[in-house]
């Protein structure tokens, strides 16, 4: 399941950065762009919540795993 969701995300990932592309060629503030499209964009794996909704409903509902 988990290489299926890494699939996904590199998905995503190749509609900003095309496969082989430089990321020397990418500023910060085009990468801080990307990761915040990406991490504020609805997903059905994540019950159409995006991944920020996901990850705060997981760490306030106690269920986050501790060191």
């Amino acid at each position: 399941m988990a290489a299926r969701h890494q699939r996904d995300t590199n998905r995503l990932l190749r509609q900003y950065l095309p496969k082989g592309a430089d990321l020397r060629t990418f500023s910060q503030v085009d990468l801080d762009a990307i990761a915040h499209e990406l991490n504020h964009r609805l997903r059905r794996t994540h019950g159409y919540q995006t991944p920020a909704e996901f990850y705060a409903d997981l760490l306030n509902s106690g269920d986050a795993l501790t060191a």
